[in-house]
Formats: structure tokens, C-alpha cells, sequence
């Protein structure tokens, strides 16, 4: 991985299991249209933010989840 990466294994993990779980509620349609376009919208952002390592607002706040600091 690159320097640049904020996204450890254990959270890439999660992410990818609630992308996978929003996204195939949004292609049930169980919930109305505006909430189905929230969860592609928030699923495709966490699939998209695993599959490059990086999450910007985990850059804005500082967090890095890939790059343990040993104390």
C-alpha cells in the first residue's frame, strides 16, 4: 500500500459489509426512492473508499486506520 492509504484491513472489512448490505437494500426497493438513492450514494462512496484505500474524511479529521504507531 501507499503512504497516502487511511483505511486498515479490519476497517475496509466493515466498510465493504455495509456498501454490500446498503447496496443490495437499494436494489430490493424495499424503502422509498430518496432513501434507495442514500444507500447507493453511501454504499458506492464506501465501496469506492475501500477499493482505493483512502478516506477523505478520514483525512480531513486526522484518522488513519492503516498506519498503526507503535508506542
Amino acid at each position: 500500500m501507499k503512504e497516502r492509504d487511511n483505511v486498515g484491513v479490519l476497517d475496509s472489512a466493515i466498510r465493504s459489509m455495509v456498501a454490500c448490505v446498503l447496496l443490495a437494500l437499494a436494489v430490493e426497493q424495499i424503502f422509498p426512492t430518496a432513501v434507495n438513492l442514500i444507500f447507493v450514494a453511501v454504499g458506492a462512496a464506501l465501496w469506492v473508499s475501500v477499493s482505493v484505500g483512502v478516506c477523505p474524511l478520514y483525512k480531513l479529521l486526522g484518522v488513519d486506520t492503516y498506519h498503526k504507531v507503535a508506542h
